[in-house]
């Protein structure tokens, strides 16, 4: 049987790994879409990572670092999308 401290370990160690294609998109990405969608899907990793990590260490402080991520993670795909099918933000 696998303890509760183990498991999140394992999780932390696929949400890392699973960020590799994430960054690989970004950069090498066919077309701006593709690197639009991978940069949120990176936000969204990046978000659970640090928010299980918080939950690990017992940190509030990250808590507060993976809600802000999560809002400017959001905030910036929607402006890309806004920027990307108008041309313009405002």
């Amino acid at each position: 049987m696998i303890s509760l401290a183990e498991a999140d370990f394992l999780a932390l160690v696929v949400l890392v790994l699973a960020t590799a294609p994430c960054i690989y998109r970004v950069l090498y990405g066919p077309t701006l879409p593709d690197r639009i969608v991978a940069e949120d899907a990176l936000g969204n990793a990046l978000v659970v990572i640090f928010g299980l990590y918080a939950y690990r260490e017992g940190s509030i402080f990250l808590i507060d670092v993976a809600m802000l991520l999560a809002i400017i993670s959001f905030v910036g795909t929607i402006v890309l999308a806004k920027y990307l099918d108008k041309g313009k933000v405002l």
